[in-house]
């Protein structure tokens, strides 16, 4: 097993050890560690949380290549968002990812995109809540019952975060939120209540003026993708709508641009990863031509 990192240190040990050599290395500084494929980041993780808990933060992929006309799941976006915020707050030691993961180009203005923090006994306007859900990608329904959905009835707002288990809802008094609770989707009614609640992006590709602009120009320019941009243009979040994200976003970064400069950045059995890495861009290249 080869690690090594951009300081250029190559260790080979087997496989079995190789958790503990990463966690040796934590002790200098943060580590962003590289696997080949998410089997072996998962792999990693499992070991390493199961000597010291917290150690650790999962950088998921899409489970969709860049350019297929398929939406990542909108778990997977969350748990992407809310580790970035936590890489840059610096609230882990080990953070694994795959190759794939590595490589995914991400938004300046989903990172830089606040959260929205709900918390009872907090004035929040109703319109204010509905227009960022509609912003972070949830969509409006008559009830709900999915992730990514969110409902309105008098003075209720439900909405189920992708990021949970339940989907939750506010009570409102006036502008304030008078109680949050968790409630269930077979029979809709609520069980504990809850403090409070943090809710992000369920898209990586988020829809403001500017974005519409550029989908309006592809909708008119481009004839094979008239029917997805016409869709964003009209800030309707689509399916496969991603696939155009290098085209309508000029602020794409990737991981590495994001880590605190003094990050060690850990390869596991380079060859292969870079490998995976080639493949990733040939085939990336010929979706595009």
């Amino acid at each position: 097993e080869s690690m090594a990192s951009p300081v250029e240190k190559e260790i080979t040990a087997i496989d079995s050890i190789r958790s503990l050599l990463i966690m040796k290395a934590a002790e200098a500084s943060e580590v962003l560690v590289v696997a080949p494929n998410s089997r072996v980041a998962d792999q990693i993780r499992s070991e390493i949380d199961s000597i010291a808990q917290d150690k650790t933060l999962e950088f998921l992929a899409w489970e969709t290549l860049p350019h297929e006309r398929l939406s990542p799941k909108g778990d997977t976006v969350t748990k992407r968002i809310k580790a970035l915020h936590q890489i840059k707050e610096r609230k882990a030691k080990i953070v694994i990812t795959s190759i794939r993961g590595l490589l995914q180009p991400i938004s300046k203005s989903v990172l830089e995109s606040k959260p929205i923090s709900l918390k009872s006994g907090v004035e929040i306007p109703m319109e204010k809540l509905l227009a960022n859900l509609v912003y972070f990608g949830f969509t409006r329904t008559d009830l709900v019952e999915r992730r990514g959905d969110f409902a309105v009835r008098g003075g209720i707002v439900d909405l189920f975060p992708t990021d949970l288990e339940h989907p939750i809802r506010l009570d409102y008094f006036g502008d304030e939120i008078d109680e949050i609770s968790y409630f269930t989707v077979s029979d809709q009614r609520t069980t504990e209540s809850i403090e409070d609640v943090t809710i992000f992006p369920t898209r990586e590709l988020l829809i403001d003026e500017s974005v519409k602009k550029k989908a309006e120009y592809l909708a008119a320019e481009f004839p094979e993708v008239s029917e997805l941009a016409t869709k964003i243009s009209e800030g309707i979040y689509a399916e496969g709508m991603e696939s155009l994200i290098g085209i309508l976003k000029n602020d794409l970064l990737s991981l590495i641009e994001i880590l605190p400069k003094d990050f060690q950045v850990i390869t596991i059995d380079e060859a292969r990863t870079m490998s995976r890495a080639t493949r990733s861009e040939e085939h990336t290249s010929e979706l595009q031509s």
